[in-house]
């Protein structure tokens, strides 16, 4: 904020302005502002002003010459210390009329007490500046967009929560459209009461909170069925671990190790011996017919 000689705007010596693309107040405090200071607003502005609390006035854009009160008691003491000027305490709000763009989150549940995370965007501008200074309040410098989403955050989740709660998660995406009606009547009412106007409201984003129940319900819109979609995202988790098994839990057959021994004897050893090494086959030893000793008696047949 500059004051150069009496000046009171948003525009800097150095050409930036403080009012920002997400900025919707944009407060100047001075004790120094005299009589016939000069007020410039810009075209996306409004200047609500107030001098000693006390909102004194509404100036659309342009130049305009601020009058400080005058009073016996104030004009006694310019007299003799400030030389016909007295100095008041006077904040300018400059306040954006611009659209703007907001979005709250949160997470909710529905009649399965399945969490359900959402997102909820809605557009609108500032029709009654003073309305909503008087609603508003903020100890920094500027008042902005997020400060006004978090202050809207518990209105649109009882709105989505009063859906929600009570249906069932097959049933969620089907009445969308009950949920995008139940938030916007729900900020339209509260943004009037304070001096904004509601332009649109959308639901951005509306899916549970567990990622493996998201991706099955992915799967199923493509045309799964229940178990391969479970399937398929077991499949995903185990590719993702490098499991060599992913694809048979996608295709839903066995998976057997080569290495593995059937029958219960455990896994065989992974080292391979070296052909050098491998013993030669057995051979049994050949056999030379007993020769028959002189007086011996055999009867080989019977």
């Amino acid at each position: 904020m500059s004051i150069r000689a009496q000046v009171i705007s948003t525009l800097r010596e150095d050409g930036r302005d403080e009012m920002g693309a997400n900025d919707l107040i944009v407060k100047y405090h001075s004790v120094d502002v005299r009589t016939r200071s000069r007020l410039i607003v810009y075209s996306n502005q409004k200047a609500v002003v107030r001098i000693q609390g006390q909102i004194t006035g509404v100036f659309d854009p342009g130049a305009h010459d601020l009058q400080t009160p005058a009073n016996p008691v104030s004009q006694f003491f310019a007299k003799f210390q400030y030389a016909g000027n007295i100095p008041w305490e006077v904040e300018v709000l400059f306040v954006s009329t611009a659209r703007h763009e907001a979005r709250s989150e949160g997470v909710t549940q529905t009649k399965e007490l399945v969490p359900m995370k959402y997102q909820v965007a809605y557009y609108f501008t500032i029709s009654d500046p003073v309305k909503l200074v008087n609603s508003v309040q903020f100890g920094e410098m500027k008042y902005t967009v997020n400060d006004f989403a978090m202050y809207l955050s518990p209105i649109i989740d009882q709105a989505v929560s009063q859906i929600l709660n009570m249906i069932s998660l097959n049933e969620v995406y089907a009445n969308l459209h009950k949920i995008t009606d139940a938030i916007t009547a729900s900020l339209r009412s509260v943004m009037e009461e304070m001096g904004v106007n509601l332009i649109a409201c959308r639901l951005v984003r509306l899916e549970p909170e567990d990622e493996t129940m998201r991706r099955v319900i992915q799967f199923s819109a493509l045309g799964l069925d229940l178990n391969t979609a479970i399937r398929a995202r077991l499949a995903e988790i185990m590719a993702q671990r490098s499991d060599p098994a992913a694809t048979n839990m996608m295709l839903g057959v066995p998976y057997y190790p080569i290495n593995l021994l059937v029958g219960g004897a455990g896994w065989l050893p992974t080292t391979q011996v070296p052909v050098t090494q491998l013993a030669p086959p057995t051979q049994k030893p050949e056999t030379k017919p007993e020769e028959r000793r002189e007086g011996e008696f055999r009867v080989d047949n019977v």
